[in-house]
């Protein structure tokens, strides 16, 4: 029962946390604009002119992005591939300050244009990585991670509405996030999905330019002692391909 729910959550999580645009301000973008992008900037993106200025604002192109993310290969042995439901519950905070922290959950992240998806699982899904990565033109990543450093510090706990139900929600910053991307944020956020049973994935939002990466892990106890190393493999890769 406790893996179904597991599961299940990781599920709802990835599907959701980055679809991405319950946050800051501005248009989404439709998925069926991303493609054939691999050699310039992110669909409805405006190409880059020759200055540092400008290149340093421009959007991450479609080929960056997905080589941002991990791959099988990446990973140590034992991990596998996963398929992303699509669907989700909506979460809606009761705190409007908190919203951007349950939004991760049911939204999207408005000004970005999406990338891929990239989730794993080991074992019986004993342990669970979903990642999503977006861009944004300006200073619109920048923008996104002030705002999610405001949400951590004034939210450690906040009532959410899901499905016509109430759920309870803590935040706990973790002491040491990823080093080597412009910014870096890390924290576990605690579920109460029924009496009893609390469900607390850990989280790496990434900065690199323009481009935001979501890191999460679902485990158990035993598996959570790999989150140091797994979101640093992620964060790596994601600040290699976001440089290039």
């Amino acid at each position: 029962m406790r893996t179904r729910i597991r599961h299940g959550l990781a599920a709802a999580l990835a599907v959701s946390a980055l679809s991405l645009t319950a946050a800051c301000g501005g248009g989404s973008t439709d998925d069926g604009k991303k493609k054939d992008g691999a050699d310039k900037p992110s669909a409805g993106m405006p190409s880059p002119t020759p200055t540092s200025e400008a290149a340093s604002a421009t959007p991450l192109t479609d080929a960056q992005m997905k080589a941002g993310l991990l791959e099988l290969k990446d990973l140590p042995s034992g991990w596998k591939t996963t398929k992303r439901q699509t669907g989700g519950v909506v979460y809606k905070a009761e705190k409007p300050e908190c919203q951007l922290l349950a939004g991760m959950m049911s939204g999207t992240i408005d000004g970005s244009t999406k990338g891929p998806t990239a989730d794993f699982a080991i074992g019986n899904n004993a342990s669970e990585i979903s990642e999503d990565v977006v861009t944004f033109p300006g200073t619109g990543a920048a923008d996104f991670t002030k705002k999610l450093t405001t949400a951590l510090d004034s939210c450690p706990d906040f009532a959410v509405t899901a499905d016509g139900g109430k759920m309870k929600f803590t935040v706990k910053k973790l002491t040491a996030a990823p080093q080597g991307a412009d910014e870096a944020h890390a924290f576990e956020i605690g579920m109460e999905v029924a009496p009893g049973i609390t469900i607390k994935p850990n989280l790496v939002f990434v900065r690199q330019g323009t481009g935001v990466l979501r890191f999460l892990h679902l485990a158990d106890a035993a598996g959570k002692k790999e989150f140091d190393s797994l979101s640093k493999l992620a964060t790596d890769k994601f600040v290699k391909a976001a440089k290039g």
